[in-house]
């Protein structure tokens, strides 16, 4: 592929919980479905940088066989909004900072109901679960889950589309 792979980014706030925990669902239902060429990465609105997963993130994430115990945060930067060839959002300020960074908006998405769009980006939102209890982490986790699995055949889909139209220039 002469421009590398499709590029996906997931973002929340500290890219400690939610997003870690996105791209390592992502991450292994890609793996589940052999799908290649697609590049899966997590970042946080806040800058915070090189903090691990909390352990409660990392922790109901292995109980699902998810390993995202060598996570460190990045910032979700300008470089990053715009190569990335899928946004997915956790929430409406996330969405509202990658539209701000330079994303293009027909990349960005609320992972909660990709593929679709929707203009309720409040109802869209999966609740932040730090500081919250196992059972809090869990909930989120089994919605970010659910939520990607009805959603990876498109990210295949968009990925194969996104390859041809690249290799045909």
């Amino acid at each position: 592929m002469p421009d590398g792979p499709y590029r996906v980014t997931i973002v929340c706030s500290g890219n400690t919980c939610r997003s870690p925990m996105a791209a390592g669902i992502l991450t292994e239902a890609l793996a589940e479905r052999g799908a290649e060429g697609i590049e899966v990465a997590s970042a946080g609105t806040l800058g915070i940088v090189g903090s691990p997963a909390t352990p409660l993130a990392v922790e109901v994430s292995r109980s699902f066989g998810v390993d995202i115990a060598a996570h460190r945060s990045q910032a979700f930067t300008e470089d990053l909004a715009r190569s990335s060839d899928l946004v997915l959002a956790l929430s409406a300020e996330h969405f509202g900072a990658a539209l701000a960074l330079g994303a293009p908006a027909e990349n960005v998405y609320m992972l909660k109901t990709f593929p679709r769009r929707t203009k309720d980006l409040v109802g869209a939102s999966i609740h932040d679960p730090i500081g919250g209890d196992r059972e809090e982490y869990l909930r989120v986790f089994l919605e970010i889950d659910d939520a990607l699995r009805q959603g990876v055949s498109e990210i295949i889909r968009q990925a194969a589309a996104g390859r041809g139209e690249r290799e045909g220039e």
